[in-house]
């Protein structure tokens, strides 16, 4: 885990879309998921929660990334 890895699970909240934050990233969605998913299994919880309508953050998720800012 490192802070660029932080900065990219800040901008999939803000954007509630890892397609939109790759996009913003100026990254592929693929690495971005990848990024993603390494970050969740470090921390040893589950960030993010895909629903029909984009990406939100669980419980734990919102605590994590409120300690990343």
């Amino acid at each position: 885990m490192n802070l660029t890895h932080l900065k990219y699970a800040i901008e999939v909240e803000k954007t509630g879309s890892i397609t939109k934050a790759a996009e913003n990233l100026y990254m592929g969605q693929p690495n971005l998921s990848r990024v993603i998913k390494e970050l969740e299994d470090v921390a040893e919880i589950k960030i993010f929660r895909r629903t029909s309508k984009g990406i939100v953050p669980t419980e734990n998720g919102r605590i994590f990334l409120n300690k990343a800012r």
